[in-house]
């Protein structure tokens, strides 16, 4: 995906003042996720389209403490708790590099999601919002390093485009530092 220059600008001035190592620019004004309070990382059984298979996964939110809360609700994406919004990016396991949205490497295909969820109030239905991934404009995952197990990292970048609910692109650029969350392998996603 092509990256406006501003966009660059801000990433590049966003992440030379802050020592944070996760950033996410939003291109959706509804969903910001700043400042990235929780980034996680596990290896997991994820069922989509091609079926089910190995996927490594990165989550970003603007809530702390992400890790006990999923372990606690592997159901947190899709049932709201808390207020939230999220990014979350997948790619095939075993290699580290960049892959395109859409990808598909022996049957697991790189992807992302970007999520508002909102509890439900005086015993109403929780509320999320999903954005889909937007093929077709050459979104990209990168991986520089995705430690598997307890104490293990995740470090890298992605320029995604997700779809708005009026069918448009809209671009999330960002870089993460995540933990690995034993609790995340069981996680509901995507």
């Amino acid at each position: 995906m092509r990256v406006p220059a501003c966009w660059l600008a801000v990433l590049l001035v966003a992440a030379g003042c802050s020592s944070d190592e996760n950033t996410v620019l939003s291109g959706y004004p509804n969903i910001i996720i700043a400042p990235v309070r929780s980034s996680i990382s596990a290896q997991m059984s994820f069922t989509d389209n091609t079926g089910t298979h190995q996927q490594w996964v990165v989550a970003m939110t603007d809530t702390p403490d992400l890790c006990t809360k999923i372990t606690q609700h592997p159901d947190y994406f899709q049932n709201p708790i808390e207020g939230f919004d999220a990014a979350i990016v997948w790619v095939p396991p075993g290699k580290l590099g960049t892959y395109v949205e859409g990808q598909n490497v022996s049957g697991s295909v790189a992807g992302c999601e970007v999520i508002g969820g909102v509890p439900g109030v005086d015993g109403g239905p929780a509320q999320r919002l999903k954005l889909g991934q937007f093929l077709g404009l050459g979104g990209t995952i990168s991986l520089s390093q995705f430690n598997v197990g307890p104490g293990g990292e995740a470090k890298g970048s992605f320029d995604i485009a997700v779809t708005d609910p009026s069918g448009n692109p809209r671009e999330y650029i960002g870089m993460f530092k995540a933990t690995y969350c034993v609790g995340m392998q069981s996680a509901q996603l995507p």
